[in-house]
């Protein structure tokens, strides 16, 4: 129950890294993550749909890093 916590601990934090996408994407409790279309929530940065293993679908924009990785 504590990972499900922590995931989702992170993924309410709606605007997170790329290293924070990394971490969710290779979590065993995540099932999707895929790219959507960027809306004026947060302009300018990518949207991803963030699909877990028990259905809840959660939405997280990544911030840009300015190297580019």
């Amino acid at each position: 129950m504590a990972d499900y916590r922590d995931l989702v601990k992170i993924i309410n934090k709606e605007v997170l890294s790329v290293k924070e996408l990394r971490e969710i994407t290779v979590n065993e409790l995540v099932s999707e993550v895929t790219e959507t279309k960027p809306d004026n929530k947060h302009k300018g940065l990518p949207k991803y749909d963030v699909r877990l293993t028990n259905g809840e679908l959660y939405y997280v924009y990544v911030k840009k890093n300015i190297f580019g990785f």
